[in-house]
């Protein structure tokens, strides 16, 4: 799994010991909800008994970059559709770096935490 850098892998580590591993949605949310330091301020009194309310998270001052991991994370959660995939598409919008997050996540969301052990085993079941 790639993460951003070391704070957001031991942000992440740390908070996904305390919720169900297996939940490859809110491990996902997670994810992303970790990768800014100032949306996981925020986010962080949003999580109780391993449940994160997403409703409840407010981006401030117009930080774009938490507003974007956030509405993927709403989008993971919920099924919306805060960002399209010409907004994915649009490198104005979304940078590299962001676009590494944003697809790691979506990873997590299908394949769960252990993903390359799951990608494998559908590879050998294809050949």
């Amino acid at each position: 799994m790639k993460f951003k850098n070391n704070n957001h892998q031991a942000l992440f580590n740390n908070e996904a010991k305390r919720m169900n591993r297996h939940d490859n949605v809110k491990m996902a949310v997670l994810y992303l909800l970790t990768a800014d330091f100032k949306l996981w301020n925020e986010a962080k009194r949003h999580i109780r008994r391993g449940n994160i309310d997403l409703d409840s998270i407010k981006v401030r001052n117009g930080n774009l970059k938490a507003y974007t991991l956030l509405s993927v994370a709403r989008d993971i959660a919920c099924g919306t559709s805060y960002l399209s995939i010409h907004d994915l598409a649009d490198t104005d919008i979304i940078s590299d770096k962001m676009f590494g997050t944003i697809t790691t996540a979506i990873g997590i969301r299908r394949y769960g935490l252990d993903r390359n052990k799951k990608i494998n085993a559908k590879e050998n079941e294809n050949a």
